[in-house]
C-alpha cells in the first residue's frame, strides 16, 4: 500500500466509516493495531452478519455462534445453501470505526498547533488550534462530510469557525464547492494533500500547506516557518526564550521547543542562512535580561529602533499564536523597552552600570522566592539652566551649564538568567553561593579556595563591569565579606 492513510481518506464521507474483518486483513500486517494507536480507528462491537466466501454469490448471512461442548472456545458459523454449515474465523466479525476526534488530536500535534481542540460540531467539525502560516496567523479546523446535503446547515451551526477572522479548513474526505459557504470561502485543503505515514504516526507536510496557500500570490518565504504549540491560555510572563548566536529555546508551560533562527522565521531573505537585524534586536534583549535601555543601541539602530521593536512584536506573535497582550511595551520612565516575556543569553547579561560606579555604589537584595534586585546609585552628569547678570549691559543672560545629581540605576533578576539556576529554578552552586551571601547580609563563612564564591566573584565582575573583586577574604576568621550592600530590602 503505497498511502496507508488512503483508506481513511475514503471512507471519511462514509455515512458509517467502519471497516470489515476483511478488509483489514488486505492491509499491511499491523496496520490497523497502529492505526489505534495512533488514534484513528477504534475498534467497534462485532459484526453480526458477513459476506459468504465459501462460494461465488457473495451472499450476506447472519453469524450463528456455537459453544458445543461446553467452555469450550466459541465457534462462528454461517449457512450457504450451496455448502451448508461454513465455518467463519472470529478476524472475520470484528470491525473498526474511523475516529476523526482522534484525526483531529493527531493533526494538531503533527502541526504543533497552540491551544486546545475543541469539537464545534459534533462529529463534524473541529476546531485544532492556532498557527501562523503562509504568513498569516490563522485558526486551524478540521471538518468532514462537506458534500453531505447538509454541509451548507453544518457550516452555518459552526459559530467558532464562522467568527474566525483567518480560518484555514482542513477537509477529511473530498473539498467540496465555495458556493457551500454563506459568504466567502475560507481556504479548503484536502488532509489526503498533505498528510502522510510513517513510523511516528500521522505527519503533515507543513512546506506543501504553506505552498498550496501561497499559490497564486507572490512568491515570498512565509515567516516563519514554524510555530510554537502554546498551551491554551498561556500569558507572555511565562514564557521564556533563550537565545544563542543560531538558536532560539522556546518555553511555556512545561513546554519547550529548539529552534533554529531559519525555522523561527529569522533568516535574512536577501541574504540566506543569515540572521536578520530582529535576531539581532532578540539576541540584545537576552543580553540585556529583558530590558533594552534607548541608548544602548547604536545610532544606526536607535533611529529606526521603534519600527525593529514593532516588528519584533508581530514576529513571535506569529512564533507563539494565541497569546494576547502586548510582548514588548516601552517604560517612558525608563526610557528603555521591556519584555513581558523571560529572555536570557548564552552571553554574559549586562547590567547597565553608570561610568565611575564602585562596588560601594553597588546593592543586592534578594527578591521572591528565586531571583535578586540589583541597584546602583551613582552621580550623573546633565544640563542645566541658568540665567546670570550681563555686566556690560545689566540685563539676564541665559546659560547652560553642567550639573550632577544622584541617581539610580536598579533592575531585578531571576537567577535563571543571571545563569545561577537550572530550567526548574534550582540554584547551581554559584546561585547558592549568592543566596547564603544575602542571607548572611553580605558576609558568609566558607574557606578561600570555595569554587560557588570564586565563580560568584567572576560572575558578579562581568554583570556589572566594575574592575576588582566584589569580596573581601578575612583570612584568620575564614570569611567573605561583600563589598557591596547586602543588608538593606531595596
Amino acid at each position: 500500500m503505497s498511502d496507508p492513510l488512503a483508506v481513511i481518506w475514503e471512507r471519511a464521507d462514509a455515512g458509517e466509516p467502519c471497516f470489515s474483518g476483511d478488509e483489514v486483513a488486505a492491509w499491511s500486517d499491523g496496520l490497523v493495531e497502529r492505526f489505534a494507536d495512533a488514534g484513528l480507528v477504534y475498534q467497534v462491537e462485532n459484526a453480526t452478519s458477513v459476506v459468504c466466501n465459501a462460494c461465488a454469490e457473495g451472499h450476506v448471512e447472519d453469524v450463528t455462534f456455537i459453544e458445543s461442548p461446553r467452555r469450550s472456545p466459541v465457534r462462528a458459523y454461517i449457512h450457504c445453501p450451496e455448502h451448508g454449515r461454513v465455518r467463519v474465523p472470529l478476524d472475520r466479525l470484528r470491525q473498526w470505526e474511523v475516529d476523526f476526534g482522534g484525526i483531529a488530536s493527531a493533526t494538531a500535534r503533527a502541526l504543533e498547533l497552540a491551544g486546545d481542540i475543541e469539537e464545534v460540531v459534533p462529529g463534524r467539525v473541529w476546531f485544532l488550534g492556532k498557527a501562523t502560516v503562509a504568513a498569516l496567523s490563522r485558526e486551524l479546523f478540521l471538518a468532514r462530510g462537506l458534500t453531505w446535503q447538509d454541509a451548507a446547515e453544518v457550516l452555518g451551526k459552526s459559530t467558532r469557525l464562522n467568527a474566525a477572522k483567518s480560518a484555514l479548513v482542513l477537509v477529511a474526505g473530498e473539498v467540496p464547492p465555495e458556493d457551500i459557504w454563506n459568504g466567502d470561502a475560507p481556504p479548503m485543503v484536502a488532509l489526503k494533500t498533505v498528510a502522510t505515514w510513517n513510523e511516528m504516526g500521522l505527519s503533515v507536510d507543513r512546506g506543501h500547506l504553506e505552498a498550496l496557500l501561497t499559490t497564486g500570490r507572490k512568491k515570498t518565504p512565509p515567516v516563519p516557518l514554524v510555530s510554537f504549540p502554546t498551551p491554551a491560555g498561556t500569558t507572555w510572563p511565562e514564557v521564556r526564550f533563550v537565545v544563542t548566536d543560531a538558536a532560539l529555546r522556546v518555553e511555556a508551560r512545561g513546554k519547550r521547543k529548539d529552534y533554529t533562527f531559519q525555522e523561527a522565521g529569522f533568516e535574512e531573505r536577501r541574504k540566506k542562512d543569515a540572521p536578520d537585524r530582529l535576531w539581532a534586536l532578540l539576541k540584545m534583549f537576552g543580553t540585556h535580561g529583558g530590558i533594552l535601555p534607548f541608548k544602548a543601541v547604536d545610532e544606526k539602530t536607535r533611529t529606526n529602533l521603534k519600527q525593529y521593536v514593532s516588528d519584533l512584536r508581530q514576529r513571535l506573535a506569529a512564533l507563539l499564536p494565541g497569546i494576547e497582550g502586548e510582548c514588548i511595551s516601552y517604560a517612558k520612565d525608563e526610557s528603555a523597552y521591556r519584555t513581558a516575556f523571560g529572555i536570557s543569553s548564552e552571553r554574559t547579561l549586562q547590567f547597565p552600570t553608570p561610568s565611575g560606579a564602585s562596588w560601594t555604589d553597588v546593592s543586592i537584595a534578594p527578591h521572591d522566592d528565586t531571583g535578586v534586585r540589583i541597584a546602583v546609585t551613582a552621580n550623573e552628569t546633565f544640563s542645566a539652566s541658568s540665567y546670570a547678570e550681563d555686566e556690560e549691559d545689566g540685563g539676564d543672560v541665559h546659560r547652560w551649564e553642567a550639573a550632577e545629581r544622584e541617581g539610580t540605576v536598579e533592575r531585578t533578576y531571576d537567577l535563571r538568567t543571571l545563569g545561577l539556576a537550572d530550567d526548574r529554578n534550582r540554584p547551581n552552586r554559584v546561585g547558592q553561593a549568592l543566596l547564603a551571601v544575602l542571607a548572611g547580609k553580605g558576609t558568609v563563612q566558607r574557606k578561600a579556595d570555595d569554587k560557588g564564591m570564586l565563580e560568584l566573584c567572576g560572575v558578579l565582575s562581568k554583570l556589572m563591569g566594575i574592575d576588582g573583586s566584589p569580596f573581601d577574604f578575612a583570612e584568620l576568621e575564614e570569611k567573605w565579606v561583600a563589598l557591596f550592600d547586602a543588608e538593606k530590602d531595596l
